[in-house]
């Protein structure tokens, strides 16, 4: 014959053993000690933290003969001797109505309910009828704009307790109207008392500290924990060993999940790799492996760090930890959590790569492919550019790109003193030519089809280095100052002649045949700030076109287009920087005019 499980033959029957719920219990004893129970209460919390439970009592106590009276023995709490209190207590009071939301959740059931309202409580004058609605989320809309009203005015009689695991599905009108407590998950010292207390009444003898085992395999419900009690003793007997309740709750030994551990920490990959195989050729759970990993790394990080040590370890343990720790920096502490924390072996649970590549990267770091790429990425140092020589030729325009703007620039120039030309020796000076009216296209008239020579980078006079910008990229600075396609462009391979300033344009223009909806994206809204060693840095002028750009499913599309417009893999790094304007003094043109013809630029027209 099957036998009442004990979770429900243990179920609390006072305020005074909910375990966990100290303060929320004491508020409902007071309000019962003082009569001012509210008209709706809204329980939510994790499951098996006591809710339905706790609505049970308050419903007793509320109908509780000695607590309608002036001196109750104890104030608040049911008497569970009266007749009321039986009746609730064997679940045979006609004054609670349970009622699951998950099945009764359409607005027929809601009406009904409402209807029943108007009927007086059978236990008399001074009783209550109580609805307790449980997972109250589950209700449709309708429902509870059927409720809404006798919830917030019921009858004098009626009092309402909803009970909910997810409360923020709960309209917010419902909430508003409701005396609303939050459960909490069951600390574990609270917990594994209140096994003890079940253990000892059911004759179960087991240690402490597999009480508390079963306790933090529970994670903070009562009832879990019940059910795994009475596992371990089904399977074990009534006097399991510790050995007994880890092999029960299929805990791999400490050993292993230790040695694994430690071996992160003091960068031992063969050994790691070995332990890794040794349990996948056992045939353990992979999934509690790597649980008991990062409880070990967990367990060594509060121990270097001094947290509250003492209240879970004994001196001894605290001990043999810091010496497991002794050379070991927290900056690896935290890389090895990190990556066996992130480990994910949903995909294929009897796959140990994902542990595997945890504790490599606990030892190198995570590879540049698992790194954001939204994320700021550091810019590595271009090498040393050698000193320029010093010739006595002309000063040099500083470096423009080849190809001409396609936007139209307009300049007036006024006469000037023409300033000191040297020439080398055997080279006849230019004769100069008055340019004092003329307009951009004369100057290009005068000067053919042909842009002037850019110089050769050695050549070039050194410039003065560039501040960082705040980001720490002296790219984005560069840009910001309308250098962009002066910026470095060292990559090595047919990338090295990138035009950085033209590349927003172009990259649309060959996106646009490939996909017409991402090419929208990059429309006007991105621009080329830097090439260097395969990574190609992108600005966008707002968080949406970045967002769009840098999501999982467009990002692939636009490096393969990248890297056949380059000729080289592509990787592309996403930051927010402004568009540098086209100022009229980076004219190829108008720089010639200035540098051998002594024109000077007045003012600046830019056409659309």
């Amino acid at each position: 014959m099957p036998t009442e499980v004990l979770y429900r033959k243990w179920r609390p029957q006072r305020f005074a053993d909910v375990s966990g719920q100290s303060v929320l219990t004491r508020t409902l004893v007071n309000a019962v000690a003082t009569h001012k129970v509210s008209h709706a209460y809204l329980f939510s919390g994790p499951r098996g933290t006591g809710k339905t439970t706790t609505a049970r009592i308050l419903a007793k106590a509320i109908n509780c003969a000695l607590n309608a009276t002036d001196a109750p023995a104890s104030p608040g709490e049911p008497c569970d001797a009266c007749a009321s209190c039986v009746a609730f207590g064997t679940g045979s009071a006609l004054d609670l109505i349970e009622m699951d939301g998950a099945s009764n959740r359409g607005i027929d059931d809601i009406r009904e309910l409402r209807d029943a309202t108007n009927y007086l409580p059978m236990g008399g004058a001074l009783a209550h009828k109580v609805y307790l609605i449980d997972e109250v989320h589950m209700l449709t809309e309708q429902a509870f704009n059927a409720l809404l009203k006798t919830l917030e005015e019921p009858p004098p009689h009626v009092i309402f307790i909803l009970a909910t695991t997810d409360a923020h599905k709960v309209p917010a009108t419902i909430l508003s109207r409701c005396q609303r407590h939050e459960f909490r998950r069951i600390p574990l010292p609270a917990m594994a008392d209140r096994l003890a207390v079940i253990a000892s009444n059911e004759d179960i003898a087991l240690p402490r500290e597999g009480l508390e085992l079963i306790a933090r395999n529970a994670t903070g419900s009562l009832r879990d924990a019940i059910n795994l009690l009475e596992q371990i003793c089904d399977s074990y007997g009534s006097e399991a060993s510790l050995e007994a309740v880890r092999e029960g709750l299929g805990l791999i030994g400490d050993e292993r999940s230790t040695r694994l551990a430690l071996q992160a920490l003091r960068g031992d990959l063969a050994g790691g790799l070995t332990t890794i195989g040794a349990v996948r050729d056992d045939g353990l759970d992979l999934k509690q492996f790597k649980k008991e990993v990062v409880l070990r790394l967990r367990e060594l990080l509060f121990v270097q760090a001094g947290a509250d040590a003492g209240a879970t370890w004994t001196p001894e343990q605290i001990a043999e930890m810091n010496a497991s720790l002794d050379g070991v920096a927290p900056a690896r502490l935290v890389q090895a959590l990190r990556a066996f924390g992130q480990a994910d072996l949903r995909e294929d649970p009897l796959s140990p790569l994902p542990l595997e590549l945890a504790l490599a990267e606990s030892m190198f770091g995570a590879t540049p492919a698992a790194v954001d790429a939204n994320a700021p990425a550091a810019r590595p140092q271009a090498p040393p550019r050698p000193a320029p020589q010093q010739r006595p030729s002309a000063p040099q325009p500083p470096r423009a790109p080849a190809a001409v703007p396609s936007r139209s620039a307009r300049a007036v120039a006024t006469p000037a003193s023409p300033p000191e030309t040297r020439t080398p020796a055997g080279v006849p000076a230019a004769p100069r030519k008055d340019l004092t009216n003329a307009s951009a296209e004369d100057i290009a008239r005068m000067l053919g089809s042909k842009a002037p020579v850019i110089p050769a980078a050695s050549d070039t006079p050194e410039q003065p280095p560039v501040a960082p910008a705040a980001n720490g990229s002296r790219d984005a600075a560069s840009a910001a100052n309308g250098n962009s396609a002066a910026l470095p462009t060292a990559g090595g391979g047919p990338s090295d002649g990138i035009d950085l300033a033209a590349f927003g344009d172009q990259f649309y223009a060959a996106m646009k045949p490939v996909n017409s909806g991402l090419a929208a994206v990059i429309n006007g809204s991105c621009h080329a700030i830097s090439w260097a060693d395969g990574v190609l840095t992108l600005g966008f002028t707002s968080e949406f076109h970045k967002g769009k750009f840098s999501e999982a499913k467009n990002k692939p599309a636009f490096e393969q287009v990248a890297a056949q417009m380059i000729g080289a893999p592509v990787a592309i790094r996403c930051i927010i920087a402004p568009k540098p304007a086209r100022a009229l003094n980076k004219s190829p043109l108008v720089q010639h005019a200035v540098e051998a013809h002594g024109a000077k630029i007045v003012s600046e027209h830019e056409e659309s």
